[in-house]
Parts: structure tokens; sequence; C-alpha cells
């Protein structure tokens, strides 16, 4: 009898990932339209979106690290609390006055909070899951975000359009708060990894040992092909 993927626990994963991107997928595109309509300038909209994509690059192999030592559901549950925080007061602090400044900071901040999430996501479907649901699993979560990433910019327009900036912030912070109330109904074995030294060297440790990882694995695809 095969195991079902749909599992509670991963059930509410992929409901938290539908309203999660679906939040962020909204936001981002009024936040560009505001940008491009305020500035009027393809340039400065160019290099807000380029500077906020460089703490993603930068903090991602972090992300998998504390994805691998720490209380996953729990980590989900606070980026996404703080996703929700950071947008609701984006907005209530935003004026014509220093919007560019207010929204550059917050896909800043965003840029960073999505840095650890996504390894998080990633590392909890081993987790649900077993065997070849496991090859699903990632599958459901890629299609789930193809999906969303189709629907939600459309319906983002619709509600710049009609409504403007604010409220489609203040809808955004209603997706992320609800993703973080999934994810606190879901329940992770969590074991403590014992370790020695500082945060430094733990992430030094973890770092050299995905590297190694990673040139092995290359060494032997690169056997295969002989």
């Amino acid at each position: 009898m095969t195991e079902k993927i749909f599992t509670k626990n991963f059930t509410l994963l992929i409901l938290g990932q539908l309203t999660s991107l679906f939040g962020n997928f909204i936001l981002k595109l009024a936040l560009s339209i505001y940008v491009l309509e305020a500035t009027g300038s393809a340039a400065i909209f160019a290099g807000i979106l380029s500077a906020a994509t460089i703490p993603t690059i930068l903090l991602s192999p972090l992300g998998g690290i504390l994805a691998d030592r720490a209380d996953r559901r729990n980590i989900m549950v606070a980026l996404d609390a703080l996703t929700g925080v950071s947008v609701l007061c984006a907005a209530l602090f935003l004026s014509e006055s220093n919007a560019i400044a207010v929204i550059s900071m917050l896909l800043i901040i965003l840029s960073i909070l999505g840095a650890f999430e996504t390894p998080t996501v990633q590392a909890c479907i081993p987790t649900m899951l077993q065997g070849d649901n496991i090859m699903k699993g990632n599958a459901v979560v890629n299609q789930v975000a193809s999906l969303s990433y189709l629907i939600a910019p459309m319906l983002g327009g619709v509600l710049y359009a009609m409504l403007g900036l604010k409220p489609v912030m203040y809808a955004s912070v209603v997706c992320f708060f609800m993703t973080a109330l999934f994810e606190c109904f879901i329940k992770l074995s969590y074991q403590r990894i014992q370790s020695q030294g500082g945060v430094l060297q733990i992430v030094k440790q973890d770092f050299l040992s995905s590297m190694q990882y990673i040139s092995k694995e290359q060494g032997l695809s690169g056997n295969d092909t002989f």
C-alpha cells in the first residue's frame, strides 16, 4: 500500500506556500509598479531590484545551515510573522516623501528573510514524506510556485489599479500571517545537534562539509560519463 502524499503536515505546508507566495507576488508587483510610476526611471527601478537580490545570494548558504540545525517549523513561523510585521510597518510609515526609501528597505528585508525561508521549506519535505513521495512533494511545491507566479501578479495588478499600493500591502500582510498560522499546526520531529565552538566555527564547518559533498558528487557524476 502506497503512502499518501498529502499528509496533514504536507497539506499545511502547501497551504502556507500558497498564501505566502501569493502575498509575495502581489506585493512585489505593486511595489515595482509604484517605483516606476514615482520615479519614471527604469534605471532606478533596476538598481533597487538588483540591490534587493544581493542578500539572498549572500545569505542562502546560511539559510541552509540554519535549516539543518534549528527547529524548521519554528523558523518558518518566525520568518513569515516577521515578513508580515515588516510589510505592515512599511505600509504604516509609507508616504510620498519617503516612499522610495521605505520600499527599498522593505525589499532588502524581504530578500534577507527569503534567503532563510526557501532552504527551510525545501528541508521540510524529506521529514514529511518518504521514498518516491519526496520527489512528488518537491514537484507539488514547484507547481504551486509556478501557479502562484502566473495568477498572483495579474490579481496584484488589478488590485493596484483599483485600490492603490497600501491596500495591496495590507492584503499581503494578511497572507503572511495566514501562512504563519498554517505553519503553527505543522508537527515536525526535531533533535538538537550538539556542536562545539562558536557560531562562526559552526558555519565554517558546515560550509566546508557542503563544499566537500558537492565536490564529491560532481566527481562521481564526471566518472559516470565515461
